[in-house]
């Protein structure tokens, strides 16, 4: 579901215009920073935290058969294909060890946020049409 998703959002990524790309990656420290810093909330609150898991496993289908100097279907068949399943499964974490990465993260947070700041500047310098 993922890969669909992105798959959809890259060609609009590419419609951006130069000052939505330059901000965009001048905040991207910035937005990974506030989303770690939401997940290892949410692991301290829990007490573990979800790791994910790709499996892939084959799968039986039909598909239509047809003659290879031939147009016309003529049946269907059993066909292998592989199925990607994601699973989420619970890992003990240290809480100690969590509540000093959420620390950490949070005396970054500010720094990456006048950094993300002046990068924005320069974004509106460089390309003032918007």
């Amino acid at each position: 579901m993922r890969r669909l998703i992105l798959l959809l959002v890259l060609p609009l990524a590419a419609c951006a215009t130069p000052r939505q790309q330059c901000e965009s990656a001048a905040t991207q420290d910035l937005r990974i920073i506030d989303a770690l810093i939401v997940e290892t909330e949410q692991n301290i609150a829990r007490g573990y935290r979800l790791e994910r898991e790709t499996t892939t496993r084959p799968r039986l289908t039909f598909c239509y058969a047809g003659h290879p100097y031939r147009r016309e279907r003529f049946g269907m068949v059993f066909c292998n294909t592989t199925e990607t399943v994601v699973t989420e499964r619970p890992v003990a974490i240290d809480l100690k060890a969590e509540r000093a990465k959420l620390a950490s993260l949070k005396a970054k947070r500010p720094e990456a946020a006048q950094r993300a700041a002046r990068a924005l500047a320069a974004c509106r310098d460089q390309f003032p049409e918007g």
